[in-house]
Order: C-alpha cells, then sequence, then structure tokens
C-alpha cells in the first residue's frame, strides 16, 4: 500500500516545481507594463490671470494687514470691508472699533494695534 504522507509529499513537491518554473518564466509570460510616452499632466495648466491695479492695491492692502501678528488673510478682508484697508487706517482706530468689525475680543484687537504700531 501506498503511505498518504508520500503521495501529499509528491503533488507537493510538483505544486511547487510548477509555480517555480513560472516564476523563473514570468517575464516571457507576462507581456512588459506600458510606460506612458508622454510626462504626466501638470497639475494647473494655465498661469493665473494677472491681478487688474486696483485689485492689486486691494491686495497689497490686505499682505500689509497680514503682516500683523494674528491677523490672516480673512480677517484682513473682514477688516478691509470694515473700513479698515491699510495698517495706518488700523492703527488710527481703537481697539473697540477694531475688534467690534473683525469679531475678537478688545484685548486681542490692542495687542494686533500694538504690534501695528512696531511695524
Amino acid at each position: 500500500m501506498d503511505h498518504p504522507f508520500k503521495t501529499f509529499l509528491r503533488i507537493a513537491g510538483v505544486v511547487v516545481g510548477l509555480g517555480a518554473a513560472a516564476w523563473a518564466l514570468r517575464d516571457r509570460l507576462l507581456p512588459p507594463p506600458a510606460i506612458p510616452e508622454s510626462p504626466p499632466p501638470r497639475f494647473r495648466t494655465t498661469p493665473p490671470a494677472e491681478p487688474s491695479s486696483a485689485a492689486s492695491d486691494d491686495l497689497t492692502d490686505i499682505k500689509g494687514l497680514t503682516a500683523i501678528k494674528g491677523i490672516g488673510p480673512a480677517r484682513a478682508e473682514r477688516l478691509s470691508a470694515a473700513g479698515y484697508p491699510s495698517v495706518a487706517s488700523l492703527i488710527s482706530a481703537g481697539p473697540e472699533a477694531v475688534g467690534e468689525a473683525a469679531g475678537v475680543s478688545t484685548d486681542t484687537a490692542a495687542k494686533w494695534l500694538s504690534s501695528a504700531a512696531a511695524l
């Protein structure tokens, strides 16, 4: 009689041998990967539009306001819309008016004004 474990080992050996042969011949069995000839598209395909002169003045003022520690682009736009488009106009206002316009506390507005005066 045949031993079942010997039969199992023979079958396992054949399977492993076929797997090794397929692994060795994989370059011949599988097609080569497709490599695109053109480079991938860039994220932005057109340059951004140049801002107009009026928008450029507003951007300069907003950039000036963002130089103050604690004022980002959103608060700078909010302050500009409230009538404080530049650092000079912000310094001339009191902390109560600036805090109310920006929606922050008077203490925070006072810190902004002292930071703006140091610029």
